[in-house]
Order: structure tokens, then sequence, then C-alpha cells
């Protein structure tokens, strides 16, 4: 009982994230991004407070590459949390060429989690590209990912991007979906679930995204097994 105890307290104290409030008994697994943005990052305490996954963004359109991509991946991989490596697509740029550019970066790390292409207006750059030619390129970004990694690619995205980009177009690629104000309201099963820009670690310079899996545990153990077996 005080373990458990002790438990609570330090999740409502460490990472409980200022956004929507999870239910970890039926959500238990948590997981944050990482960017140039979240500045330094201390892993071993991040391993102390029970985080079960790591994001590490490692790309952007055709030419970008975060400065701390190398390092954060590194560290992750220091304190044995599963993690996984992300490219930010920009409209305004072919899904080959970022494609290429991404697999440059990440083709022969050892990941726990499939790649992610993260897809949203939300800071990107206006294009006078039809939907249909940026689905399209899209596909073609998937397809040589999936070819070279021989991992399924998972797609991040917002409740807009889903409905504009995604819906209909990726029936087989698992689904991490940004939601502040509720629930994720897909019409897709998701897979992740990021809830909050503002969560608050220990060992973490600046806020973070907080994350967490549509499972519990043994689903967890079974997912992480999948993705290693495609």
């Amino acid at each position: 009982m005080f373990l458990l105890l002790t438990l609570y307290v330090a999740y409502k104290i460490y990472m409980r994230p200022n956004g929507i409030d999870i239910d970890k008994n039926k959500f238990p697994i948590t997981g944050i991004d990482i960017s140039k943005h979240t500045g330094k990052v201390e892993f071993n305490l991040l391993k102390k407070q029970g985080i079960d996954f790591i994001y590490v963004k490692a790309t952007e359109g055709k030419t970008f590459t975060d400065v701390n991509f190398k390092k954060n991946f590194q560290g992750a991989k220091s304190v044995k949390i599963p993690v996984g490596v992300y490219h930010f697509y920009r409209f305004n740029r072919t899904g080959a060429e970022q494609a290429e550019h991404f697999l440059s970066s990440v083709r022969f790390l050892p990941c726990e989690l499939p790649p992610v292409v993260d897809v949203e207006e939300w800071g990107n750059v206006k294009t006078d590209k039809p939907v249909k030619q940026i689905v399209s390129e899209l596909k073609d970004f998937i397809r040589d990912v999936e070819e070279t990694t021989c991992k399924k690619v998972m797609i991040y995205t917002n409740e807009n991007g889903y409905d504009k980009y995604v819906a209909g177009n990726f029936p087989y690629n698992d689904i991490w979906i940004c939601s502040f104000n509720n629930k994720p309201m897909i019409e897709t099963r998701w897979t992740m679930w990021q809830h909050s820009h503002k969560g608050e670690f220990r060992g973490i310079e600046k806020k973070v995204d907080v994350n967490t899996f549509n499972g519990n545990g043994k689903k967890w153990a079974e997912y992480l097994e999948e993705v290693n077996n495609w």
C-alpha cells in the first residue's frame, strides 16, 4: 500500500501534464517526444520517473536535421527506454525527397518503435498544392520509408490534419493523434494520443509533449514485439 501511495504521489507531482489528465488505470503507458526545443534532458532521471517510451525528432523537410537528434537518441538508448524517431513533413517538398533525407539519418538506427511522419498544418508552410497532391506525395514518403526500414510508418497528426489528409487514405498505418480538448474523436482506432504540450518532468529543462499508448502494459509489450517482428 505504501508503494502504491508513493507511486501515486510521484505521478501527481512529476507526471501530471498541464493538459488532459489521463486515467492511468486505463492508459498506464506514458511517453514523451523531444527535440531541440526541449532543451537539456537528463535521461537517468527520466528513467526513474517511469517513462515508457521516447520519440526523438530527427529531420524536417528536405534538408533540416534537429541539432539535438543524435544526442537525444543516444541518451534514450543509454538508459534502455524504447525509442523511435520522427520526421516533420513539409508540404512544399515532395515525399520522395523528404524520405531520402529522413532515411539518410535514421535507416541504420536500432529503434524499438515504428518511424513516424508528422503531418499537420500548424508550423508548416503555405502551399498551392491541392490536398490530393499532398496525400499522393505523402504516400510516396511512407512507401519509401517502409520499403527501406521494413517497418510500418505511424502517422502523427491533429484532428484537423486527420480529417483533411489522413482519413480514408492510410487504412494500414497506425495513428498518433494530438487532442487537448477531449479524448480523440476520429473514425479509426488510435495507437498513440498526445494529450499535452506542457508536461513537466525532473530532468527536462523545458515543458514537453506527453503521450499515452492505447492499451495496458500487456498490450504495450505485445505492440513492441509486433513492431520488432515486422
